[in-house]
């Protein structure tokens, strides 16, 4: 199994966001993650979710080993949301 786990207070996608320049290579995901926050729209936590989902996704589509290993059954990759606050890990549907 792999885990595309998206977390609370994520800076990434509150940069993201708010789409204002940050230092080191934070605002290199910025395409990566652009399209969980259309998606979502400004809330942190729905576009946290969202991100998770779009890259488990794509984990899922961007390798053909991989892709291979999840039709046959032999792979699953889920996205969760770990919830700093709580300690709460929750798969995502």
């Amino acid at each position: 199994m792999i885990v595309v786990l998206g977390h609370g207070n994520y800076g990434a996608v509150k940069a993201t966001i708010e789409g204002q320049a940050v230092p080191g290579q934070i605002s290199s995901l910025y395409l990566y993650i652009r399209p969980a926050v259309r998606a979502a729209g400004d809330n942190l936590r729905a576009a946290t979710e969202a991100n998770a989902k779009r890259q488990a996704q794509l984990v899922k589509e961007s390798s053909p080993v991989l892709a291979g290993l999840v039709k046959q059954g032999k792979l699953s990759v889920v996205a969760a949301f770990f919830d700093i606050e709580s300690g709460k890990v929750s798969l995502l549907s």
